[in-house]
């Protein structure tokens, strides 16, 4: 992924029938990856110019998005006040008349007020240049390792994963929330494996069914992504077959400006 194809996949177009058709970035892949789909949503929820932003975002996601299909957006405006809004949104694939609903999105905009502003939980300000550098697939610029091991180690390891990111083409509040949304989705599930002995994140799809089921994102404040941000995933648990994990995002002065959290199918391949 560079900036110029994740700037591709928010550039949302219309079909002969007046649909909203969501971009695929690899048609010929296995699979849709949710983190693009939740990039759609906040671009088509509050585009460029728009008076609010996505505040928060909450996705379920039923089955997988088949990347050879056309994948069709539609968004409802429930709500518009004065300060919040609210957008509902249903993406799904095949005939109309046949649905294949691939997510579902209830998703907050709003206008920041005026206010209170304290931040309840303090990370160390450190540099990222003592970080060691990292590429990471789904991160559009540059990445660095905080955590002294990543996802591909198959010791029993604390479920924690730290990084730092920035994206220095990317500028502006209608590209910073998308991108961050995006790369949330990728290392939640990764994370909580860290704990598993004998497994690692290239065991999904191999050894391992997995698969996202619910993601939620919450934007607290405005940020500029083509400055270092600092990602803090921790897992939280492991059990029946699902994962939970939650994230953070601060600014490099340790501001926090966005969480998320995954919910997600993690079990063994059924033969």
């Amino acid at each position: 992924m560079n900036t110029e194809q994740f700037r591709t996949i928010l550039q949302l177009g219309q079909d002969g029938d007046g649909r909203t058709v969501l971009p695929v970035l690899d048609p010929a892949s296995d699979r849709v990856f949710g983190g693009q789909m939740l990039a759609q949503l906040i671009a088509a929820a509050a585009p460029a110019g728009s008076s609010k932003a996505v505040k928060s975002l909450h996705v379920a996601f039923p089955r997988e998005a088949r990347p050879r299909n056309p994948l069709y957006l539609d968004l409802e405006t429930t709500h518009d006040g004065r300060s919040l809004g609210l957008r509902r949104a249903v993406i799904w694939q095949d005939a109309e008349a046949s649905r294949r609903v691939v997510a579902t999105a209830t998703i907050l905009v709003d206008r920041a007020d005026e206010g209170f502003d304290y931040q309840f939980d303090a990370v160390p300000v450190t540099d990222p240049m003592e970080s060691k550098p990292v590429a990471l697939a789904v991160v559009p610029g540059e990445a660095r390792l905080i955590s002294e091991v990543g996802l591909h180690d198959d010791r029993a390891l604390p479920a924690e994963l730290g990084f730092w990111m920035r994206c220095e083409d990317i500028e502006g509040e209608s590209l910073a929330r998308p991108l961050v949304a995006y790369v949330s989705d990728w290392p939640v599930i990764g994370t909580l494996l860290k704990a598993v002995p004998g497994v690692s994140e290239r065991d999904a799809h191999i050894q391992l069914q997995t698969g996202v089921v619910t993601h939620s994102v919450w934007f607290h404040q405005s940020f500029d992504a083509s400055q270092w941000l600092h990602v803090e995933i921790r897992g939280q648990r492991l059990a029946g077959g699902r994962g939970f994990g939650m994230g953070n995002v601060y600014t490099q002065s340790g501001s926090l400006v966005a969480s998320f959290a995954q919910e997600s199918v993690i079990r063994q391949q059924r033969g």
